[in-house]
């Protein structure tokens, strides 16, 4: 088996490594970190996942949204909805929760009153920034180049398609 090489140390975050764990079981019960195998694909994009959904606040939550908006500026509740593939009546009482904390900011569409139009507010946008940073300050991608940004995206596109 041929893990990361990191020390064990006790202030990892659930989403570090931990050497001393055993590939596809828990996070370590010592530092809550997740194991990986170097050589195997699945096993590293898993970490990763786990990475990535532990720093956007989980699943369809509030942290998703931050980083969506934060992405796109600002869209329709629905287009939300859509791409979170959550109900209607989910997506209204998070987004409830988001501009009762002053997170969104949700208006009336000028051209079709029925629809609402969110964007982040200054403090969510600060909030959405502040989440995709990694522990020590620098962004969540920000050790690779721009075109090996490009190059991951084209090729996890690749595989989202294909599993359509």
């Amino acid at each position: 088996m041929n893990r990361n090489t990191n020390n064990h140390n006790n202030t990892n975050t659930a989403s570090d490594v931990c050497p001393n764990t055993d590939v596809g079981s828990a996070p370590c019960r010592r530092c809550g970190a997740l194991a990986y195998e170097k050589d195997n694909l699945y096993s590293m994009m898993r970490a990763c996942g786990h990475h990535l959904y532990i720093r956007s606040g989980r699943s369809a939550g509030q942290g998703r949204i931050l980083a969506i908006l934060l992405e796109r500026s600002s869209m329709t509740q629905k287009e939300l909805q859509d791409i979170l593939g959550i109900q209607p009546g989910s997506i209204s009482e998070i987004l409830a929760k988001m501009e009762e904390k002053s997170l969104i900011r949700r208006q009336r569409d000028d051209g079709d009153r029925r629809r609402s139009v969110i964007e982040l507010t200054v403090t969510g946008r600060e909030e959405a920034e502040l989440q995709e940073r990694q522990d020590d300050g620098s962004p969540t991608f920000g050790v690779l180049s721009r075109q090996e940004q490009e190059e991951l995206k084209a090729m996890l596109w690749k595989l989202l398609e294909s599993w359509k």
